[in-house]
């Protein structure tokens, strides 16, 4: 029994003790994080964050950062025509020595080979000269998202790294109000030129830019920006998430949505697809300069059938597939001069005449996809100045291009419709409360009413 009671006795001191331990243990650890008298240890690095590192905005920073020998006068030029590395750093007045360095800490790289070959002419490209007491260094901006960056150590050798340029995405509202043309009115709203490309293959399916635009006619679009954190520059910009155009009083709108395969489609608010088999404009800021039918022939100077319709434009601008199809011809055509022929199906196809050039990419047999670039606008052939010949075979005879019946493409099943409701919802949320922040920048000393601001939204 006396050896029960001792045992009890040494267990209960033992666990008191214990915990008294614990306790003086976690105030000593909670005191430690918060001691300003006691060092901090940096915890290890996740596992899952991305390998390369964020840009800093100039090669000084990145020395300071990384240690080296100091730089001096940062100077800039661009990567000319037709120059290697090699020749840009002759030119600019590195010796061999260090040129050889130079490259020799580049193909220590992963992907030197990738990065030599792809330089783009026209590359921003900051540097320092080195001397005695001055380090050489390099900073390429070989691309929209990525930095590479080149410094001299105080060994006299050159550390070579490849680094992000921190981007952010910013979600953009714009509207707009037609006065001379489409084109030019997007441009005038701030629509950068590549969204501006995918609102005219969008719109092209339902809209004729020639007849159907009157002055004063609206449009409105919700898309993202990407933007350059340190030089604060939009350098890309995500697809399209609205898009609506007001045409004499009456509204068309588009809404993005994913199918099951991961591809972007457009849809009306009921579902109904906004793809047609072919475009009615497969060009962007056209002009209409002549029609389908007969007409006194420009150079033949006699009354000849045009079976097709032209769109004047300037030289270079691009022309789209009209439809996914397949190149069944691209090359020269005789009076039709430089000449592109797409089979979109049994029955239809388009042609594309007078072009100056073609997209390089461009091969016959190759499949290609609707709102694509195949070439651009020139005068080849029998012209008179610088404008596209299109035309539409049904059967393999010419019709009119303005007058041709377009079945629609796949509606939003049954079974997505509620997903698709509930996503467009969420996108004309978005609309709203950018465009009520659009209204305090722009309205923030105007009294506006209730009814103006509804009136806006809608």
């Amino acid at each position: 029994m006396n050896a029960l009671y001792s045992f009890l006795v040494i267990l209960y001191i033992s666990i008191f003790s214990f915990i008294g331990i614990l306790i003086i243990n976690t105030k000593i650890a909670f005191s430690y994080s918060t001691s300003s008298s006691q060092k901090t240890f940096p915890k290890e690095r996740p596992h899952n964050l991305k390998k390369l590192e964020e840009s800093v905005n100039t090669i000084f920073n990145m020395v300071h950062k990384e240690g080296g020998k100091t730089v001096g006068n940062i100077k800039q030029t661009k990567l000319m025509k037709n120059e290697t590395l090699h020749t840009m750093l002759l030119r600019i007045n590195f010796d061999n020595d260090n040129i050889i360095k130079i490259i020799s800490s580049i193909q220590m790289l992963s992907n030197s080979k990738d990065i030599l070959k792809a330089l783009p002419t026209g590359m921003r490209v900051s540097y320092s000269n080195n001397s005695k007491i001055i380090g050489g260094a390099l900073k390429l901006s070989y691309n929209k998202t990525k930095d590479l960056f080149i410094w001299q150590n105080n060994d006299n050798n050159y550390n070579a790294r490849i680094v992000f340029r921190p981007t952010r995405l910013k979600k953009t509202y714009t509207t707009g109000a037609i006065k001379s043309s489409f084109y030019n009115s997007a441009i005038e709203a701030g629509i950068p030129e590549n969204t501006l490309f995918e609102m005219v293959k969008l719109l092209g399916f339902s809209v004729d830019f020639q007849r159907d635009i009157r002055e004063g006619d609206t449009f409105e679009v919700l898309f993202s920006k990407q933007i350059d954190v340190l030089d604060d520059k939009v350098i890309d910009t995500m697809p399209i998430r609205y898009l609506s155009i007001t045409l004499s009083g009456n509204k068309e709108k588009f809404f993005e949505f994913k199918d099951k395969d991961g591809y972007i489609r457009y849809y009306d608010e009921q579902g109904k697809s906004s793809r047609r088999t072919l475009m009615k404009t497969p060009i962007n800021g056209a002009r209409l300069s002549s029609r389908y039918g007969n007409r006194k022939h420009p150079i033949l100077d006699y009354n000849k059938m045009h079976r097709g319709v032209d769109f004047s434009a300037p030289v270079g601008t691009p022309i789209f597939a009209s439809g996914d199809g397949i190149i069944e011809k691209a090359g020269w055509n005789g009076s039709y001069g430089r000449y592109i022929r797409i089979r979109h199906n049994g029955a239809y196809k388009t042609a594309y005449a007078h072009l100056s050039g073609f997209n390089k990419n461009i091969k016959v047999g190759q499949r290609i996809s609707q709102g694509k670039v195949i070439g651009y606008v020139g005068s080849s052939g029998r012209s008179t100045g610088p404008h596209l010949h299109y035309e539409v075979l049904l059967n393999n005879q010419q019709i009119n291009p303005m007058k041709v019946k377009l079945p629609s493409g796949k509606n939003i099943s049954k079974n997505d419709l509620n997903n698709f409701k509930t996503h467009i919802n969420k996108i004309i949320s978005d609309k709203i409360v950018l465009a009520k922040k659009n209204l305090t920048k722009t309205f923030a000393d105007q009294k506006i009413s209730h009814n103006n601001i509804k009136s806006y939204l809608n």
